[in-house]
């Protein structure tokens, strides 16, 4: 039988979670999400294992730092945009030759945003990381066969009448199912990222 949780409904976002520094657990979900994303965009730039897990730790404690004064609001900004450019401003720092140096981050700066060079590839892994940690996240929620006409349906863009057949359930159940595990990816989605990419 399906579990499946509105947490997204429930909870605050994992943004605002964080502003509580002892809340481990958001803590550990942030690490795992983004650790990741800002480890690959270093490498991805031409620094060395350890450098680019040096700027790494750096983001996340600017991250750290400035939560604090999280005032989220998507219409003025996105999350994404603004990690992308702290973790730009550190790599930067670091080619210059001013690795470690303190900076000072605006939590919201739409301005300098908007200003910056289009970074498709960095909204692109973005999107991606944040899709397979929320599809891992929410999977334990649901049976096997409920999962499976979704995965076949959504995630490998397979006809539904065609997965009707190889999970053994009528074509409207497949439909059902689908529309279930999309509520809680988006709801998964809007958790972990404050904001919805084009694809939802």
């Amino acid at each position: 039988m399906d579990h499946p949780r509105d947490e997204g409904a429930t909870r605050p976002s994992l943004l605002l979670q964080l502003r509580d520094h002892s809340d481990v657990e958001a803590w550990t979900t942030f690490t795992l999400l983004y650790a990741p994303l800002v480890y690959g965009y270093c490498r991805k730039r031409g620094l060395q294992d350890a450098d680019a897990a040096d700027i790494t730790q750096e983001v996340l404690r600017q991250v750290s730092r400035s939560i604090r004064s999280f005032d989220y609001d998507p219409r003025k900004g996105r999350f994404r945009d603004w990690l992308r450019m702290v973790t730009r401003r550190k790599v930067s720092r670091f080619l210059a030759g001013q690795a470690g140096a303190e900076l000072s981050i605006e939590w919201v700066s739409p301005d300098e945003i908007a200003e910056g060079p289009a970074d498709a590839e960095w909204a692109d892994d973005f999107n991606a990381r944040v899709l397979q940690v929320a599809l891992e996240q929410i999977r334990p929620r649901f049976e096997g066969i409920t999962w499976r006409a979704f995965e076949r349906t959504w995630v490998a863009g397979a006809d539904a009448r065609q997965v009707a057949l190889e999970v053994g359930m009528p074509i409207d159940h497949v439909y059902t199912a689908r529309s279930r595990v999309l509520k809680h990816l988006r709801a998964q989605i809007l958790l972990l990222a404050g904001n919805l990419p084009h694809l939802m």
